[in-house]
């Protein structure tokens, strides 16, 4: 088996074996195939017909040439790749290889190789003749002449003979004209109705041009005159035995050209069709095509084009620096695959015009794997960028004032703070929130807003340097990043800022306004913050300058305690929003304890605390004053309130033991429109009583918030809720506003109660309260009661109830039990003892 191609070499072999051939010797090229018929031990020739310093052909001749000690006759086998079946099956009986197969129908192999050994040994494997002639001398003339060439089958008559083919159908007829019965021309008629192909050679003793032109015209591949020589049979024969292949192959051929122009023509009305631009070329890169597209996209027709270099006809451009892009032919040779070009070419057209292109070049690879050109593909990407443009503008520019976004300044932030680390660079962050924006807006609307900020944006953007960022943050508030610059600098730039809005008065319907900006300033040094610091010190110190009266500068120091608090809270704002997500939250209770009177059922505080990331309790006095101040609280005590009301429905034993819960509220969520309406919302659906909540508000939510907090308490007393005034005594006017809150609890404020043992003051403040509560039908609850002294004065006092760590400390709400009426009886050591 010869076969420089290795792995079809492997597969052959084993197709082989598979079929119980046991010896099998490889060659990978003509010089080994040569040594191995030396050593006389092949009995079949299995060949590729290129074999690296041989062919096929050849080595098949050396075999049939008898120089080597093996058999001359043996199988011989072309399997090859063809692109003509026939023609190579033609030229493979011309160097009489016995069987040719093409690559596709390799899987015949073992098969047609048991087929050959077996027609060896039957003496089967020579072209068959059918010789019909009633004279035995000429049949004998002929079996001595064509016996090596031909398996030989004769007939006397004609009607003999046509059984007989009719029966094999031999290679080739050998057939007299005059024939006793059935003579040879109706014989050749019979022959040639049912195979027209058939090569039928006539013999006759009449040599008459009238004859011959009678047979031929029949469909006689050829005539002989008798008697005739032993040569001039073989020739006749010879050639009338290559006629049908002959034949054959034409047709083959034919088809094959046929199909390939049809492929062709496709190919070029594809080419035509297609929505791109194709050149190819040869691997010098001259143009040997060009479609229509690419025509109009170039200004060059085919037939200008064909024949120039391509960088001639495809001139290609970088669209930033105009510079020429390298050779596409150049790099798809060297790289030896596809590459897609540049993402920012233009294609110069001939007129001098330019168009955005995406291209990608290929290479064309013959059968054998060489590079023998390439093709070059591209379309116009003129609106796609242009497209691309936009959606990138409006990705990282606001599109009301036309300063960059959040994001795009967030970005260069961070690149200035990376250069600060790496490089020590000095680089300034301003803060601006625009101070009384929203009474402006709130009057005016929104379309005079958005007017102004139009305006403070070129207000601003008059003022700072040229190389400076400024970006619209969201709402009305603006960043500037200020390069290069010291912080006395920054705060120069950051007041002409600020004069220049305070210096212009902005008009809309006939009302004149006046502006004024508070500015962080946060210098960005080597050793400053990541991102989000760098953002949360820029805000808390804008927040400082508004806090310290508006329209000013507050520059950021590291020693800066009033920032670092408020920085502490903004750090806990991001905590509080992680531990909402991650259900960190949690509630515990603390019993209010009657203490001048038995009460029917359970009465509680519940309260709220949080785990950290480690799984450790959170004080609320960590995150409470973060979530009061940047607006949490109204989510807060949604979440309170709701998974407090869920509990009782899940623990409807609790609820049935429960006199009052309380719950606090925030005075946000006084003022807030939309959680009155959550609160009536699960009331209404909820299956615990109103009359068993009790809502808590502080005295100083409350005053600040009055009408709201008045309003807010009778909608809900209504519904049958109770409420408690929390801290009482703490605020200025205390009494004052008391008796225009319809409240039914007031829980004196522990300030005055943890020390009234001591301080005469504070125990008198506490009498007070209590009485005055008394008076106005209200019941009253002590705060932080930590002994038994105290309650003991407390109950002389009259004080209705006790809460505190001596009465009972916070636990999870989930670990409560069912503890049935507390008596009036029970004292501070038994509650101290019954609790955890």
């Amino acid at each position: 088996m010869v076969y420089p191609d290795n792995e079809l070499r492997q597969q052959l072999v084993t197709a082989l074996a598979r079929a119980g051939f046991e010896q099998i010797h490889e060659a990978s090229n003509g010089s080994d195939a040569v040594s191995l018929l030396q050593s006389g031990q092949v009995d079949a020739l299995i060949t590729d017909i290129p074999i690296d310093d041989l062919d096929g052909w050849r080595l098949t001749r050396l075999v049939r040439s008898d120089v080597y000690p093996v058999d001359a006759a043996m199988p011989v086998i072309v399997l090859t790749r063809s692109f003509s079946e026939r023609i190579a099956e033609v030229t493979a009986k011309e160097y009489e290889i016995d069987a040719f197969i093409p690559y596709e129908r390799r899987h015949e192999l073992p098969e047609t190789l048991q087929s050959m050994f077996a027609q060896a040994q039957q003496g089967h494997n020579k072209p068959s003749l059918l010789v019909i002639e009633d004279n035995p001398d000429t049949v004998r003339v002929v079996e001595r002449v064509l016996k090596p060439r031909f398996n030989i089958e004769s007939a006397m008559t004609g009607t003999d003979g046509l059984a007989a083919w009719q029966q094999r159908r031999h290679d080739l007829v050998l057939l007299d004209v005059m024939l006793p019965g059935m003579n040879g021309e109706d014989v050749l008629k019979e022959i040639l109705a049912l195979r027209p192909a058939q090569s039928v050679v006539m013999m006759t003793a009449d040599s008459s041009e009238e004859r011959a032109g009678r047979l031929v015209l029949a469909g006689a591949a050829d005539f002989i005159a008798k008697p005739f020589r032993a040569e001039q049979l073989r020739r006749v024969c010879d050639i009338a035995i290559r006629r049908e292949d002959y034949m054959h192959s034409n047709a083959q051929f034919a088809h094959q050209v046929e199909a390939l122009n049809r492929e062709k023509e496709r190919a070029l009305v594809t080419l035509d069709s297609i929505g791109d631009g194709v050149i190819t070329t040869d691997t010098s890169g001259t143009i040997e095509s060009i479609n229509p597209v690419a025509e109009r996209m170039t200004g060059w027709s085919s037939s200008e084009a064909i024949g120039l270099k391509l960088d001639a006809v495809f001139q290609v451009v970088n669209e930033f620096t105009h510079t020429q892009t390298e050779d596409p032919v150049v790099r798809c040779l060297e790289e030896g695959k596809a590459v897609e070009l540049g993402s920012h070419n233009l294609l110069i057209h001939r007129t001098g015009s330019e168009v955005a292109i995406q291209d990608t070049v290929a290479p064309i690879k013959a059968r054998s794997g060489e590079m023998i050109g390439v093709v070059l593909v591209f379309h116009d990407v003129t609106e796609a960028r242009k497209l691309n443009k936009r959606l990138s503008y409006q990705a990282t520019h606001d599109s009301l004032t036309g300063l960059i976004n959040r994001s795009e300044f967030e970005r260069r932030l961070s690149r200035l703070l990376e250069d600060s680390r790496d490089n020590g660079s000095e680089h300034v962050l301003c803060y601006l929130d625009l101070d009384q924006f929203k009474v402006m807006n709130d009057t005016c609307g929104h379309m005079a807003g958005d007017q102004l900020l139009r305006q403070v944006a070129t207000l601003i953007q008059q003022v700072v340097r040229r190389h400076d960022t400024l970006a619209r943050l969201g709402g009305d508030e603006f960043g500037i990043l200020l390069e290069y610059c010291s912080i006395e600098k920054a705060t120069e730039v950051a007041d002409s800022v600020r004069q220049s809005l305070v210096d212009y008065r902005f008009t809309y319907d006939d009302k004149l306004f006046a502006l004024g900006v508070s500015v962080g300033v946060v210098p960005l040094s080597p050793e400053n913050h990541n991102l989000e610091d760098a953002l949360s010190m820029a805000d808390a110190a804008c927040y400082l300058a508004k806090e310290a009266g508006r329209n000013r500068i507050h520059v950021y120091h590291p020693d800066d305690g009033e920032i670092n608090k408020r920085y502490g809270e903004m750090q806990w704002v991001s905590r509080v929003m992680r531990a909402f997500e991650e259900q960190r939250f949690i509630l515990f209770y603390q019993t209010i304890l009657p203490i001048n009177g038995a009460e029917d059922g359970d009465h509680y505080e519940v309260l709220i605390r949080m785990h950290d990331e480690q799984g450790k309790l959170v004080p609320p006095g960590f995150f409470l004053p973060a979530v009061e101040r940047y607006d949490l609280a109204a989510t807060m005590d949604r979440w309170v309130i709701r998974t407090t009301l869920q509990w009782f429905e899940d623990n409807p034993e609790q609820l049935e033991q429960l006199a009052h819960c309380a719950i606090n509220l925030s005075g946000k969520s006084l003022g807030d429109d939309h959680f009155h309406e959550f609160v009536t919302e699960i009331l209404t659906h909820t299956c615990v009583p109103p009359n068993k909540i009790c809502f808590e508000i502080t005295e100083t939510a409350a005053i600040t918030n009055l009408d709201k907090a008045i309003r807010f308490i009778t909608t809900f007393k209504a519904m049958g809720c109770r409420f408690a005034l929390d801290d009482f005594g703490s605020g200025m006017s205390s009494f004052a506003y008391l008796k225009t809150l319809p409240v039914d609890y007031l829980k004196i404020d522990g300030q005055f109660v943890k020390d009234m043992l001591d301080d005469p003051i504070d125990r008198i403040m506490v009498k007070s309260i209590n009485e005055v509560g008394h008076d106005m039908g209200l019941k009253t609850i002590a705060e932080f009661v930590e002994n038994r002294e105290l309650l003991e004065l407390l109950r002389r006092m009259g004080v209705d109830y006790a809460q505190g760590y001596g009465i009972d400390v916070p636990q999870p709400l989930e670990e409560r039990k069912v503890t049935g009426v507390i008596a009036e009886s029970l004292t501070l050591q038994e509650l101290s003892q019954s609790a955890p």
